[in-house]
């Protein structure tokens, strides 16, 4: 009989989570939308949400605005960039 295992993941970490976008592009008046992937320093997802998480949008040569972040509550994170 093969033991069984759970892995508990750890405080979130800036090094190995992931942000994706929905599109490589925005056009004025579009939107597109920012994915928080929290995983820990070991890189296991975490399964749960409460960080506080904050997009920016800096560099490139797109404008527009970020709204506030969405707290999935599984361990990601979303916000809305509106192209202007």
């Amino acid at each position: 009989v093969m033991p069984t295992v759970q892995v508990t993941p750890g405080s979130i970490s800036a090094t190995t989570s992931t942000i994706s976008v929905s599109s490589a592009s925005v056009a004025s008046g579009s939107a597109v939308t920012l994915t928080l992937t929290a995983r820990d320093a070991a890189g296991n997802n975490l399964t749960s949400g409460g960080a506080t998480v904050a997009f920016s949008a800096t560099g490139g040569t797109s404008t527009g605005s970020v709204s506030a972040t969405t707290d999935v509550g599984n361990g990601t994170y979303t916000a809305t960039f509106t192209g202007i």
